[in-house]
């Protein structure tokens, strides 16, 4: 066994949960942490972080961009933002997908303001991923 802390800006997700693993959408690909995996510390992308507690229960949620460590204590997880399915509305992001694609296709953005809509996009993508392995 091993502990997850993950938390947000806006929020502590978990707090001394025991897990059995998870799996992460870090920077390099998916990495699927299990107890004992060496230390490591590496960036996220927006992507869907699935864990199975000690009861082997599961949760996945979508993530934006963050950080990860893993320790011989566990792993910590700090994202931007963490979406259970539950809150999330398909109409929203299909909307929202829309509306950032075409500021991509018909603005002049910036370098700062085109990566801004890019991990917009990316973080949007992984809340229709959430819903879609739900069903």
């Amino acid at each position: 066994m091993f502990k997850l802390y993950f938390a947000t800006p806006d929020k502590k997700v978990a707090s001394d949960v025991e897990l059995e693993e998870i799996t992460l959408p870090a920077f390099a690909g998916e990495l699927n942490i299990l107890p004992g995996h060496a230390p490591l510390m590496t960036t996220l992308e927006a992507g869907i972080l699935k864990y199975r507690l000690k009861n082997g229960e599961t949760a996945k949620l979508a993530i934006s961009w963050g950080y990860c460590q893993i320790s011989a204590d566990g792993v910590t997880v700090l994202a931007e933002t963490a979406v259970l399915g539950a809150d999330v509305d398909l109409k929203v992001i299909e909307q929202h997908l829309k509306d950032n694609e075409n500021r991509l296709s018909s603005e002049s953005l910036d370098e700062i303001q085109w990566m801004n809509v890019q991990h917009e996009i990316a973080r949007l993508r992984a809340e229709q991923q959430l819903l879609s392995e739900r069903h």
